[in-house]
């Protein structure tokens, strides 16, 4: 009856009766409910916590289905908050749940999470297969148009513009979509668009009349793309125009807090005034609030499957401990019994070794954890607190504190908090990794320090798996803190080249150089630990006249 408060009052009220009397299946029910109803009110970490919930429920009752469709919603949250890689962990859980299963419905429909989180990841052939595999798989009509979209989407981003067209036009005539609908629209909308890439400036109407379907439709989500896409439309030929639209799209994204379709809006709105100071610092304060935002929580999402792990592996120990008692009370009975308990014994030893090895793998990845908590803890006590100590005493003792002195201190300190921000946001791969490398080293360039790099434009980043980035841009990273923090090096050389079957790349620099007995901080221990750990070396040239050397290697 649309009454959702109420109904959420009932679920919760459901949820403790059901706890109450151990029902794992009405658990299950409540808890899904609970999740949906705070999606719906944007409050997706807890949102994300009941799904998990429903899950462990879902499997307390035998019911592995409902399980793996709590784990898609879950991806979905994920994908949200550009968890990408912790989605397509849950997407693949939820499919081993699925596999024996003839529910196509939700095994397509895993399939296109997977092929949407791919293209949002640069994998794009692996995306197009994944919803090729969708379409193959589903027999729900309606279904499959979402599913052709997001194909041609993949096609649209490899500037596959003909084959994305040809997909969209084929799915705006089925008539299952009905006229009206927002699924219709939405359809319109990126047929316009992808015809625009493609050199046709006749899609004005069809743009327009994507947008009165949304506006009936009150999709706020879809007049907020539909927006920013009529500002990009008309941006080189009518300004005056594309500002209104953009203007929209923002005032939009404010009101439904959508900081993304707000952040693209301000992008193009960027171009069209380079000059306005007010938009590139809004772009730029967004940005950085949605990474901090995202950053949060990947780390809540991450915590909640920790602990959920953490919770069957007591469950698990608690069987194995009453197997193993079941088992010494068989072995006073008859030898046959006796034999059974060995057999017991040695699975039961052979499952606690493995929760070991898994339990000692996470104690490792938790340590790595704490002590990036923990550089991040003295950078911003030793640093940051200090500077804007420094800054409030300066004001208090001087009280004709000069405007340009304060301003000087605010923007060192901006500067110190988004260089902290840097080095820990998330890495770019693949076609983007190159770019990634450079922001790196422009970060650490001037200041008395120049950097030099030979080819680095020439190495095929590319062919490095995405752990192999991630160890290889720490590393740098650790080692360009070091140079500026220890070294008193004035000029650096990077050079970048092939060996056999690895990419090497050579550090020197004019400092003090390394001691014989070179002894290794938290911070070089991580960087010796991370290039040991994708297969590749590194080694220390110590004693040299001259400066430190550094020799990395990295599998291809």
């Amino acid at each position: 009856m649309g009454e959702k408060d109420s109904a959420a009052y009932y679920d919760r009220l459901l949820l403790r009766m059901a706890t109450k009397s151990n029902n794992a299946l009405y658990m299950s029910t409540s808890s899904n409910n609970i999740g949906l109803d705070l999606d719906g009110k944007q409050q997706y970490d807890s949102a994300f916590h009941y799904f998990n919930l429903s899950k462990k429920y879902a499997l307390e009752s035998g019911d592995s289905l409902r399980a793996a469709r709590r784990l898609l919603s879950m991806a979905h949250i994920q994908s949200d908050f550009n968890d990408h890689f912790g989605a397509k962990e849950t997407v693949v859980e939820a499919l081993e749940y699925l596999e024996n299963s003839n529910n196509t419905s939700q095994i397509s429909r895993a399939n296109d999470i997977l092929g949407t989180l791919n293209r949002l990841l640069l994998n794009f052939e692996d995306a197009i297969d994944y919803h090729r595999t969708a379409i193959g798989i589903s027999k729900d009509d309606v279904a499959i148009t979402g599913y052709k979209n997001n194909l041609a989407l993949a096609y649209r981003d490899i500037a596959d513009f003909p084959k994305a067209i040809e997909i969209l036009e084929a799915v705006l005539q089925d008539s299952i979509l009905g006229r009206n609908s927002n699924r219709y629209a939405r359809i319109m909308h990126n047929l316009a668009y992808v015809k625009w890439k493609n050199g046709d400036e006749n899609v004005e109407p069809m743009l327009l009349y994507a947008i009165r379907l949304r506006k009936k439709n009150q999709d706020q989500r879809g007049l907020v793309s539909s927006y920013s896409s009529m500002g990009e439309f008309y941006s080189r030929t009518k300004p005056t125009m594309a500002k209104k639209y953009l203007d929209s799209s923002i005032w939009i994204s404010k009101k439904i807090k959508m900081p993304g379709g707000e952040i693209d809006a301000l992008k193009t709105l960027h171009r069209l005034e380079p000059d306005n100071a007010m938009i590139r610092d809004r772009y730029i304060f967004l940005k950085d609030s949605l990474s901090q935002q995202e950053l949060k929580v990947k780390t809540q999402f991450a915590k909640m499957k920790y602990d959920d792990e953490q919770e069957k592996a007591n469950v698990l120990r608690l069987e194995a401990e009453t197997a193993q008692k079941e088992v010494q009370l068989a072995q006073e009975k008859t030898q046959s019994v006796l034999l059974l308990s060995l057999s017991s014994i040695l699975l039961i030893a052979g499952t606690s070794l493995y929760f070991l090895m898994r339990q000692r793998h996470k104690r490792e990845k938790l340590r790595e954890v704490y002590n990036t908590e923990k550089r991040i803890s003295q950078r911003l006590h030793d640093g940051l607190a200090n500077d804007i100590f420094s800054l409030m005493t300066g004001i208090e003792n001087k009280g004709d504190f000069h405007k340009n002195e304060l301003l000087d201190g605010l923007e060192n300190i901006y500067s110190r908090t988004r260089e902290i921000s840097h080095e820990n946001s998330p890495i770019r791969i693949g076609t983007e990794f190159l770019e990634e490398l450079k922001n790196l080293i422009r970060t650490f360039q001037g200041s008395g320090v120049t950097i030099v790099t030979k080819g680095l434009d020439d190495i095929d980043w590319e062919v490095l798996s995405e752990e192999k980035c991630v160890a290889l841009h720490r590393s740098l990273n650790e080692l360009l803190v070091n140079l500026k923090k220890h070294s008193k090096a004035t000029l650096l050389g990077l050079r970048f080249s092939y060996g056999k079957n690895v990419i090497r790349i050579n550090y020197n620099d004019n400092g003090i150089g390394f001691p014989l007995d070179i002894k290794y901080g938290v911070g070089l221990q991580n960087t010796v630990s991370r290039i040991h750990g994708c297969g590749g070396t590194i080694k220390f040239i110590p004693n040299r006249r001259i400066g430190a050397a550094i020799e990395i290697t990295v599998p291809i």
